[in-house]
């Protein structure tokens, strides 16, 4: 995976879009485009004009992880698959549910997002198979690929809880483990869609 640091680089030069665009000339939509990592390309001009105006060369501006992401819907379970190279990574990912009164307050403060929060649903989401080696690639990746790992973890097992139980409105707690790691997200769900 390949993205660009521009978000990282503004924010540690306290500069905002309009300062850029302000500067280099180089339009406000391409620059949230680039800011946020969803360009579906970059021109070498624009490259040299961020390098430039920020003074980094190219080397600082991108950040490369070696894997490339694959989420695949398998039987209402999650799978991903992380490849680097010739080596191939496949990590299920199993769902648990619960409903407020099912749980205690020992499962509640494991499972929660908000401690203060009474939620119709907690949703658990966890690797099956390989949780030390899912934690080693983690704790490896750079903190924006770490971000949008989880992020993606999350939102791929968000659509699958969503259809699988055909919630229609709920709030609802989701916690993702890792091994050691635990993640938290709190869901608001109305007509069956994730708000």
């Amino acid at each position: 995976m390949i993205k660009n640091n521009l978000a990282v680089l503004m924010a540690e030069r306290e500069l905002k879009i309009a300062d850029v665009y302000k500067e280099t000339g180089i339009s406000k939509t391409t620059l949230m485009a680039l800011s946020e990592n969803k360009g579906k390309g970059i021109q070498f001009e624009t490259i040299d004009k961020l390098c430039n105006f920020l003074n980094v060369s190219p080397k600082e501006f991108f950040v490369y992880s070696p894997f490339l992401v694959e989420y695949i819907p398998d039987d209402n379970k999650l799978f991903l698959r992380l490849t680097s190279g010739e080596k191939i990574n496949n990590f299920y990912f199993s769902f648990s549910s619960f409903k407020d009164e099912q749980m205690d307050l020992e499962m509640k403060m494991y499972y929660l997002a908000n401690p203060s929060k009474k939620y119709d649903f907690y949703f658990a989401v966890s690797v099956e198979e390989g949780r030390t080696e899912l934690e080693k690639i983690y704790n490896n990746l750079n903190i924006m690929f770490k971000r949008e790992l989880v992020n993606n973890i999350l939102d791929h097992s968000i659509e699958l809880l969503v259809k699988d139980k055909k919630i229609e409105n709920a709030t609802c707690s989701l916690c993702l483990i890792i091994n050691d790691l635990q993640f938290y997200r709190e869901i608001e769900i109305q007509n069956g869609k994730v708000k």
